[in-house]
């Protein structure tokens, strides 16, 4: 296959690395204690942080979420406009809890747009696609783009240890507008 004619709706596409994956993994690591048990039904065991806005997803209502300079210069450089994310994990927590970063296939909720930008420490298998899923190795440092709209999961973690950020724009269409 001709890798520059990937489908953004049905592949993964691979945009850059992170420059150096040690100084976000440390910055990563400093918000280790905001975490907070996810409540997706497809992501039992997983600890996370909403970043700029969160969602509930039992009234589709927003809040404020985790922000600081850092995150929103980091944020704009990978995918400006940018306006939500979220802050997951997978390892030993600062409470001896542990946190298990895969999820199950899904499509990710309304309030996203379609584009989602992927920012992976460590490494995990993705599957990605409809109507069947293709596997991905995503290696420390990697930046990604793929439909959220589209079956996906986190299958596998290989690293004992793995932050993933996500990054999207509200769908303001569906009525999520961002909070001034």
């Amino acid at each position: 296959m001709n890798k520059s004619k990937l489908n953004f709706s049905t592949e993964l596409r691979k945009l850059t690395t992170v420059e150096n994956p040690e100084v976000l993994r440390d910055y990563c690591q400093s918000l280790k204690s905001q975490l907070v048990a996810d409540k997706s039904n497809y992501a039992k065991g997983r600890y996370r942080l909403w970043l700029f806005h969160e969602v509930d997803f039992r009234d589709g209502s927003l809040t404020k979420g985790y922000s600081d300079q850092r995150l929103i210069d980091f944020s704009q450089r990978v995918y400006p406009g940018c306006d939500i994310g979220l802050l997951t994990y997978h390892g030993r927590l600062t409470d001896e809890k542990v946190s298990d970063g895969r999820i199950n296939l899904h499509r990710d909720h309304t309030y996203a747009n379609p584009k989602a930008i992927s920012v992976n420490l460590g490494e995990a298998i993705f599957s990605y696609g409809e109507p069947e899923q293709t596997d991905y190795l995503l290696q420390d440092g990697d930046i990604t783009e793929f439909n959220c709209k589209i079956l996906h999961a986190v299958k596998e973690i290989i690293t004992p240890e793995r932050f993933s950020i996500v990054f999207w724009k509200l769908n303001e269409s569906k009525g999520y507008k961002p909070l001034s």
